[in-house]
């Protein structure tokens, strides 16, 4: 058992399962998904999808997420799950406009994946990581985004900061819209 636990957190086992799934969505909405196997650029897929006579080409950096049930007393006023994770302050700012984040969050077994991918212009992603709570880690200063679900499920919010007592631009930032966002418009 402790082996079998061992093995599951390799480095990369995580993403793996994100792209596969992140693969599987995109082809059901019509793009066919490639994996590239050097992670150059912070590309992990290239999607290519005709448009009448056009062809579009998109890059895709894929990020998996685990959620958590809520515990703090707080929170649990709020939301039912969040999921969080440490990115550089810095780590999409050289981004450009024609570069998505695929944010693959997946609910603890037996659950598993419910259809939670959120599709994220790098830019815009760069825009909320700036916005994630600032925490100070061994690698430096981090942003340590959370993004969590309200208790209806019917939003879903990025947290700026802890332990508030109201949804509000300051405390939150609503992004529902990027759930599915298969368009890649936002």
């Amino acid at each position: 058992m402790a082996e079998e636990k061992e093995k599951k957190q390799k480095a990369g086992h995580y993403e793996i399962h994100g792209e596969t799934i992140a693969k599987f969505e995109l082809f059901d909405q019509g793009f066919n998904p490639y994996s590239r196997y050097l992670d150059v650029d912070k590309v992990d897929l290239i999607l290519r999808k005709r448009q009448g006579k056009d062809i579009r080409y998109i890059e895709i950096q894929v990020k998996y997420g685990r959620l958590y049930e809520c515990k703090a007393k707080w929170e649990k006023t709020f939301f039912g799950f969040h999921s969080w994770r440490f990115f550089k302050l810095d780590e999409f700012a050289d981004s450009h406009k024609n570069l998505y984040v695929a944010y693959v969050l997946v609910h603890p077994p037996p659950s598993g994946y419910q259809d939670d991918i959120f599709i994220f212009p790098a830019v815009e992603f760069h825009r909320l990581i700036k916005q994630a709570v600032p925490t100070k880690t061994k690698k430096g200063m981090q942003a340590k985004m959370y993004i969590a679900r309200t208790l209806d499920g019917a939003r879903w919010y990025l947290l700026k900061r802890w332990g508030f007592q109201q949804l509000n631009p300051e405390t939150v930032v609503d992004v529902t819209g990027y759930r599915r966002n298969f368009r890649f418009d936002l």
